[in-house]
């Protein structure tokens, strides 16, 4: 409910990204410690509270998500064990600390806007004709980004073959969600397309192949309603 009413699309995907670097930090550097990873489990929830809380700044602080909600939320879900403001401010600290307060993250929604650029730059020369479908192209790219991360946890495991990876290469992400994008809008175009990116990009085809067919089986099940 916080993540959905009171942040926007670009500090959703930040707290995402936020929420991955540091659980990739955290369990780099504590998976050998059963008593470290049963306190990651037992507070995940409120790391992720916190994370949206810090990316809700990062955006606006004015609408930033406050302390009391937080609290809040997390003392609804509890029940007997209770969080207090103090318990928020050191979560916050801990994954500042934990991602040595490194927040320049590359977001796929950025990423795709600038090669969606260039796309268009690229079939003005090339493919004049296939620019009426150029505008429906963000709009698709948007709603497939939307699943590929409340999906993304399965779709990487998929990928990798490993659920061990919190992170995926964003500029691969990014070009896999045009794709996918560019075979719903306009299928003739998807074999150009993918060429031009993977050359633009200097990314392996067969891996953009690969994920975007994980990204396709996902959307597929969506749709269908499984």
């Amino acid at each position: 409910a916080v993540v959905s009413t009171q942040s926007t699309g670009e500090a959703r995907y930040f707290a995402v990204e936020l929420f991955n670097a540091f659980a990739n930090k955290y369990i780099q550097c504590f998976s050998k410690r059963k008593d470290k990873m049963i306190v990651f489990c037992s507070k995940s929830a409120l790391y992720i509270l916190v994370c949206i809380q810090i990316s809700s700044k990062m955006s606006s602080h004015y609408q930033s998500i406050s302390q009391r909600s937080i609290i809040n939320q997390m003392n609804q879900a509890n029940g007997q064990r209770r969080v207090t403001k103090s318990d928020v401010i050191t979560t916050e600290l801990e994954i500042l600390q934990m991602v040595n307060y490194d927040l320049n993250f590359l977001l796929p929604l950025d990423v795709i806007d600038v090669l969606l650029y260039y796309i268009q730059k690229y079939l003005e020369v090339e493919k004049p004709d296939a620019l009426r479908n150029c505008s429906k192209l963000k709009e698709t790219c948007s709603t497939i980004l939307e699943l590929v991360y409340l999906r993304q946890f399965f779709i990487l495991s998929q990928f990798y073959g490993s659920s061990d990876r919190f992170v995926c290469d964003q500029i691969l992400l990014s070009v896999a969600v045009i794709s996918v994008a560019v075979f719903v809008v306009e299928d003739d175009l998807s074999d150009f397309i993918a060429k031009f990116l993977a050359t633009k990009c200097r990314i392996d085809r067969d891996d953009i192949l690969k994920l975007s067919c994980v990204i396709i089986e996902h959307v597929t099940k969506a749709k269908s309603g499984m």
